[in-house]
């Protein structure tokens, strides 16, 4: 399976095309005149059909919003690449060159899927992407090194099927996303948390993107302000000066309600601003990653897959603080693998 959409003036990607192959047909059907595709929810979620997809997590969130049903028994030939002594993070075209030797043309790459008709070359770009995934998923299958890598991908293949997954996030941890936010205090966290809330809600209602409703610089803005009326909302640099008074009173409201906490709970800076204190994270960090790449390099596995930068550096910090829990690395088969490393 695969998806083409256009994604650049919406919150949501809107769905042009899905592909669909077996060993020995492949269809594309096409989203823009067929919009209702609930028919394929049943394909979707079922556990008797195995859904090869490459990079799986994108195209699954846009099928199920479309088909009203959550994917399971899914394959993704990205993830398992990285179990089978390849990149975790290569492109399909690299990995069906570097597996079965087929090269595949990427100069549809930019293409409005949205436009009617497609040209012949946007719809053999199309299958292309489809026809030969369930041959890699074969041999991708035969290249991992050993029956324990074999479980751990299907251990990570199985988080997949988990519903959260395809579920909007919730708006009140979007400040976590806010470029800038790393320089803002306690208090200042709180109102972001607020404002971005009422961002994501708003951006969702509207079907705009979130920049559409308000930048990442004004969220920052706005927090180190604290403004009380209009007038301070009105004076930042780039505020929309055709703001209708119903949102500046929502941007209002959700300031002051950031501004009233209790202390207690305002969320709290992320790490420890000191440069001590940040060298010992990284050296720490650096002994974790360090542990994780030769133990993957034992069994045929990209490090990669395991854990990034920032989640090492979540985990030496809950581990001094003896409390890991809910983390990647202290559950599944990512605990087994790093079982050995203490600080």
């Amino acid at each position: 399976m695969d998806t083409e959409f256009f994604w650049e003036r919406t919150f949501y990607p809107v769905l042009g095309l899905v592909q669909l192959a077996t060993r020995d047909a492949c269809w594309l059907i096409d989203a823009v005149r067929l919009t209702d595709l609930r028919a394929l929810g049943p394909v979707l979620s079922s556990d008797s059909v195995t859904k090869v997809l490459h990079d799986a997590q994108q195209d699954l969130g846009i099928l199920s919003r479309a088909t009203g049903a959550l994917p399971r028994s899914v394959f993704d030939t990205r993830l398992a690449a990285g179990f089978a002594g390849l990149g975790s993070t290569v492109s399909l075209q690299t990995l069906l060159r570097e597996t079965l030797g087929v090269e595949l043309p990427k100069t549809e790459t930019r293409s409005n899927w949205l436009r009617r008709p497609l040209s012949a070359e946007q719809l053999r770009y199309a299958a292309d992407d489809v026809v030969h995934l369930l041959p890699l998923r074969d041999a991708l299958l035969s290249r991992c090194a050993s029956e324990t890598s074999r479980d751990w991908l299907r251990q990570e293949l199985a988080l997949l099927d988990d519903p959260a997954g395809y579920r909007d996030r919730d708006p009140r941890l979007m400040y976590l996303r806010v470029k800038g936010s790393a320089r803002l205090d306690a208090r200042q966290l709180a109102v972001l948390r607020e404002i971005a809330a009422w961002r994501e809600e708003e951006a969702r209602k509207r079907d705009w993107p979130r920049a559409h409703v308000l930048s990442d610089d004004l969220l920052v803005a706005i927090a180190q302000l604290d403004p009380d009326d209009g007038l301070a909302l009105g004076a930042l640099r780039d505020w929309p000066r055709n703001m209708p008074e119903t949102a500046t009173a929502a941007v209002l409201a959700a300031a002051a309600r950031g501004r009233s906490l209790p202390e207690v709970d305002c969320p709290q800076p992320a790490g420890d601003s000191h440069p001590t204190a940040r060298r010992a994270l990284k050296q720490q960090s650096d002994r974790l990653l360090a542990h994780i790449a030769a133990t993957c390099k034992a069994h045929g596995i990209d490090p990669a897959v395991v854990a990034s930068r920032s989640e090492a550096d979540a985990y030496v910090q809950r581990l001094a603080q003896k409390n890991t829990a809910g983390l990647p690395l202290s559950g599944g088969w990512r605990k087994t693998l790093i079982a050995n490393f203490a600080l």
